[in-house]
């Protein structure tokens, strides 16, 4: 099935109800705009995954606490990020400041010569596209006044 479920006309839905039947019977996925089920992906526009059926059938007392040491880890992780930094002596603080903004400048430069090499290129990508023309019509300039000399030799025999 090539269309999602949710974008399926009343006709595409009864040609291909085997295949609807067969996605349906044991979903994986719903859609989180229409709340259709899959038991594949690409058959919805927007999937979310089902949760297995064990985390369904806990209370959501218990979803909720589960949740909430999720967040305390994250928490206590982010203090003792915060700890290692501030436990940093002053001079290191100063010294990494300054790495920082020598990295920060030679970043800059970097990008300016980046952006000065691009230039360059477009310019000389450029001049050798005007050279091929003018090149060109050179030659067709040359190979119409060859055509115009050799008519005009022939007028020329001809009145004599």
């Amino acid at each position: 099935m090539t269309k999602s479920l949710c974008k399926l006309s009343r006709k595409q839905i009864a040609d291909g109800l085997g295949d609807i039947h067969r996605l349906v019977s044991e979903p994986k996925f719903v859609c989180r705009s229409c709340a259709r089920s899959s038991a594949e992906r690409g058959s919805l526009c927007k999937p979310a995954a089902i949760p297995p059926l064990s985390c369904q059938n806990k209370p959501l007392t218990l979803q909720m606490e589960d949740k909430s040491l999720v967040v305390r880890k994250v928490v206590e992780q982010v203090k003792q990020k915060v700890q290692q930094k501030t436990s940093m002596a002053p001079n290191n603080l100063l010294e990494s400041f300054a790495n920082h903004k020598e990295i920060k400048n030679a970043k800059k430069a970097l990008k300016k010569q980046y952006k000065q090499q691009k230039k360059l290129l477009k310019l000389a990508k450029k001049t050798l596209k005007l050279q091929k023309r003018e090149a060109k019509l050179r030659a067709d300039l040359d190979l119409r006044e060859l055509s115009n000399t050799g008519k005009a030799s022939i007028e020329v025999n001809k009145v004599h």
